[in-house]
């Protein structure tokens, strides 16, 4: 049967016309659309793609930057470690022996003595006991007859 006269044939039972049920044998006459969830599957993979290779480049830029500052630091550093070498000779320089005694000759005028003197002093202790003093300190107290032993006189 022909698709007007079965639309004729419908008219005149009461049926609206481009509405009827067709059914079919087989599905593979049925011709689908293609799924319509894909544009947002896609959407969602190139931001994706985008915030990745935004990261990335964003990393590059912070190491690169990070680069160039340590460049600086180490450039301070190895002038920083010459200054204090140098600073290290000179130091070395001015403590020198024989520079010190040349600068107590010629500008402090100083001259160098040929003898040693000991200069003894009697200090009173607490309990009355005197000892002598010198240049350096005794190592022990002084003994009850510290006089005889230097040699002098009561």
């Amino acid at each position: 049967m022909s698709v007007q006269a079965r639309a004729r044939r419908l008219e005149k039972a009461g049926h609206e016309p481009g509405l009827e049920l067709v059914r079919r044998r087989s599905r593979r006459l049925i011709q689908r659309q293609a799924p319509r969830r894909f544009a947002p599957v896609a959407i969602a993979v190139v931001i994706l793609v985008g915030t990745t290779v935004f990261g990335v480049l964003l990393e590059q830029v912070i190491l690169a930057q990070s680069a160039f500052k340590m460049a600086g630091v180490r450039d301070h550093l190895s002038k920083s470690e010459a200054r204090h070498q140098a600073l290290l000779l000179e130091m070395t320089r001015l403590e020198s022996p024989a520079r010190l005694e040349r600068v107590a000759r010629d500008e402090l005028g100083m001259t160098q003595s040929s003898a040693v003197e000991y200069i003894a002093a009697e200090v009173p202790l607490r309990r009355g006991i005197m000892v002598a003093t010198s240049s350096q300190p005794p190592s022990q107290p002084a003994p009850p007859g510290w006089r005889a032993a230097l040699g002098s006189s009561p």
